[in-house]
């Protein structure tokens, strides 16, 4: 692993002006990231353009390696996310984006998931994939607070009974923290699977204060830290990856910016390079 995996989530800065694209451009190539991830409602800020958004790349000599979907409430998948999708993946591989981000259904019960209701989730992730697949995209699912693929049987059995071939896995580091899931472990067992991740730390783990959604209609959490100020062992993961010889995205996330996103830009870039450093120290 090195730094050119790095990249960095740029839907903080804002999903719905040109401008707000601009800025996170700026901001994060002005710290050294050359690649980033976005989310599926910032194509609609650029009405579809290819042309302008490509000139946007061009200017920042800047590179998406995914973008992020996710289900809403399940019965609303339909209008949601399938009525549009191919118009949404053919401007995606367009871009030369070879993967994409699943966010499994929003507003897990308060209880654990039946196997009826994960079979339902698997047949909905299943089809969200061969879509993809036909604009050779990858679709990596996302274990996530408040879904439906948020614990640990939920996320094996996701895993467990979809095609290795269609099907890959992006952990998040404070998500599976969130879920009762120990990262290390996690990323250990599903190390093959692994087509992205998304590197985040988190303080406590019993709840996410959330803040609500944001304009894409991803829900923002208050309790995910820069990297390295939370419980997240990020070594003991970076040796895992460094060992499977993991050579997809690196991308760090944080929700909510204690000052400012350039600022925690920043932060977070300085500490992965030490990690990766290191890492290599010790291989």
């Amino acid at each position: 692993m090195d730094k050119s995996q790095l990249a960095y989530a740029i839907w903080p800065w804002g999903t719905q002006t040109r401008e707000q694209m601009e800025l996170a451009a700026k901001e994060v190539t002005e710290v050294g990231y050359s690649k980033f991830e976005s989310v599926k409602a910032a194509i609609y800020a650029y009405d579809m353009d290819l042309t302008a958004y490509r000139e946007v790349l061009s200017r920042y000599n800047l590179n998406p390696v995914s973008f992020y979907f996710h289900f809403p409430k399940m019965g609303e998948e339909e209008t949601v996310v399938f009525s549009n999708l191919e118009k949404e993946f053919d401007f995606v591989s367009n871009l030369n984006v070879k993967l994409v981000t699943l966010q499994p259904t929003i507003g897990h019960p308060d209880r654990m998931l039946t196997e009826t209701e994960m079979e339902t989730e698997l047949e909905l992730i299943v089809r969200f994939a061969k879509i993809a697949k036909k604009f050779g995209l990858r679709t990596n699912m996302h274990c996530h607070d408040n879904t439906w693929a948020m614990y640990e049987n939920e996320i094996d059995y996701i895993l467990q009974n979809s095609d290795p071939d269609l099907v890959s896995f992006a952990p998040d580091t404070a998500h599976l923290v969130r879920g009762k899931c120990d990262p290390v472990e996690m990323i250990k067992r599903y190390a093959d699977r692994i087509g992205f991740i998304h590197l985040k730390d988190i303080i406590g783990a019993d709840a996410l204060a959330t803040e609500g959604f944001n304009d894409a209609g991803v829900e923002i959490y208050n309790n995910f830290l820069e990297l390295g100020k939370g419980r997240v062992d990020f070594s003991g993961i970076f040796n895992i990856l460094n060992l499977v010889n993991y050579d997809g995205p690196l991308c760090i996330e944080l929700d909510r910016a204690p000052i400012s996103n350039a600022i925690s830009a920043k932060a977070n870039y300085d500490y992965i390079i030490k990690q990766l450093e290191v890492c290599h120290e010790k291989n």
